[in-house]
């Protein structure tokens, strides 16, 4: 009887020494912080208003920067285009009967000074009476003033051509905005507009991200966030099979200037209601990072 009560003690004491060890190796091993990777989206909107004549993208699709993907109905914006180009011919056509009417003007100017050289020399021989030489002077001040009345109206023609080139321009830029451009590189998330559909400025047409600016989202505690700062290295590990972890460098870019209850995802229940301080850390993504993907951060 000794002999087992003995043997339970020894069996016993070895148990409770394996779980102590254990809970201790487990701590020791415990991360820091937790979270998941995501991606930072960038919804990507129409610029004009009209219908979607085409757009080639499917959800998953990894687009290039500078992409031509789509197209809005610009028909609106050709016909006020070719209203303009209209009114600025009919412009250009009144330019030559006003230069017309300025030839007239400066040839009658050319004759009324002659006539008026020979007035003056006449009154300068007493031979031409003071009213000839106000009459010659005022004829030609009034041939100076619609020489004026020309030009005035000569440029106010040229005031309205360089209007209209300005809406021109104008018509040309939206009809430019109409063509649909992928502004970054990255994997289509979500289609949010198809061919056929109305498109309107600002309304969301699909979100896309880039696959290599992929950040691991992950909450610190009060306790922790005066040990840690912006441009930190820090040690992230992710799971590599079922018993081991693929560990990778990280910088921390972004920290929470508002605290929030853990997210349920992240803490047990009973740590849920712990007040926490979300940070955002960058890894070099090589294709094996995806978004949802759990994380766990090592303060170095």
């Amino acid at each position: 009887m000794k002999n087992i009560k003995s043997i339970l003690k020894i069996a016993v004491s070895s148990a409770i020494l394996t779980v102590v060890f254990s809970s201790c190796q487990n701590r020791d091993h415990l991360a820091d912080a937790y979270g998941n990777f995501e991606l930072d989206k960038t919804f990507i909107s129409a610029q004009a208003q009209g219908q979607i004549l085409w757009l080639k993208i499917e959800e998953g699709q990894k687009l290039l920067k500078g992409e031509w993907i789509g197209q809005i109905d610009t028909m609106s914006y050709h016909f006020q285009k070719q209203q303009l180009i209209a009114q600025k011919s009919l412009s250009f056509a009144a330019l030559p009967d006003i230069q017309a009417q300025a030839n007239v003007y400066l040839q009658q100017k050319e004759s009324t000074l002659i006539n008026k050289t020979r007035i003056d020399n006449l009154f300068a021989k007493e031979a031409a009476t003071q009213k000839q030489v106000d009459d010659i002077n005022a004829a030609l001040d009034l041939i100076k003033a619609q020489l004026q009345a020309v030009e005035t109206q000569k440029t106010k023609v040229y005031e309205q051509i360089k209007t209209i080139d300005s809406q021109i321009n104008t018509l040309n830029y939206h009809i430019s905005q109409c063509a649909i451009i992928t502004p970054i590189s990255g994997k289509v998330l979500t289609q949010l507009s198809r061919t056929g559909e109305m498109a309107a400025p600002g309304k969301a047409l699909f979100s896309a991200a880039p696959l290599e600016d992929i950040r691991l989202k992950a909450y610190v505690s009060g306790a922790q966030l005066p040990h840690i700062k912006l441009g930190e290295k820090v040690e992230v590990q992710i799971d590599k099979n079922s018993q081991e972890n693929q560990s990778m460098d990280g910088e921390i870019v972004w920290i929470s200037e508002q605290a929030e209850f853990t997210p349920k995802t992240v803490q047990t229940k009973d740590e849920r209601v712990n007040l926490v301080y979300a940070i955002k850390i960058k890894c070099a993504n090589n294709g094996q990072l995806k978004a949802g993907m759990p994380g766990e951060v090592y303060f170095k």
